[in-house]
């Protein structure tokens, strides 16, 4: 799942998966390795990174919602996680 959603915003970018690597400061191999599916995690620095340099967030790439959540939460309807005492907003 990782590989195919950095695969799919890299390709909406129209970059080369050599762009996304120099872009991040990895090696090109690195990104191949994702999105074939070799390589199916990666450490939280490298996640921030490629979720900045694609323009998305780290949920989005894990896959931590599937879709009609994620568009459930962007059109403002409530979530099972709400704001709690401690939380800002």
């Amino acid at each position: 799942m990782l590989g195919e959603k950095i695969a799919t915003r890299r390709k909406q970018l129209g970059w080369s998966q050599t762009d996304l690597a120099r872009t991040i400061g990895i090696a090109p191999s690195r990104i191949s390795e994702f999105e074939s599916g070799l390589k199916t995690d990666c450490n939280l620095s490298t996640a921030k990174r490629l979720a900045r340099a694609l323009g998305c967030s780290i949920d989005y790439l894990a896959g931590t919602w599937d879709e009609e959540e994620e568009h459930a939460s962007a059109a403002g309807a409530p979530t099972s996680v709400g704001k709690g005492a401690g939380a800002r907003g």
